[in-house]
């Protein structure tokens, strides 16, 4: 079990960790944003404009990456999850399975140390 739980936690701490490289990402990404409006409203030169097109266009596509790499770390961490429930049923399966024997065990114990006395 706690097998399970160093998997979870290292699960969520790849998620955080991944979350944390987007939110940098996307920092740096409106940084950027930021310093070409900057230069656009400081030099009308229409090269300026075909250039902010080409970083909206890269803007976009990071995006997308950024949307597909959150999704997939979801998707990583619903899988631990069902890792979790299925080792859940199997523990709560062999429970149910071994406390049956355990009981005719104790009860043959306690009658062969009944009649020992």
């Amino acid at each position: 079990m706690a097998e399970i739980c160093k998997d979870i936690d290292k699960g969520l701490a790849d998620l955080q960790a991944a979350i944390n490289r987007l939110n940098n990402r996307l920092d740096g990404l409106e940084r950027k944003q930021n310093e070409c409006c900057q230069k656009k409203l400081n030099n009308n030169d229409s090269n300026k404009d075909d250039i902010l097109g080409k970083r909206i266009t890269e803007l976009e596509k990071t995006q997308e990456l950024l949307k597909k790499g959150i999704v997939e770390s979801l998707n990583n961490f619903a899988d631990i999850e069902n890792t979790n429930r299925e080792f859940t049923q199997a523990f709560q399966g062999l429970y149910e399975m071994v406390t049956p024997l355990m009981d005719a065990v104790s009860t043959v114990i306690g009658f062969l140390g009944e009649g020992t006395e």
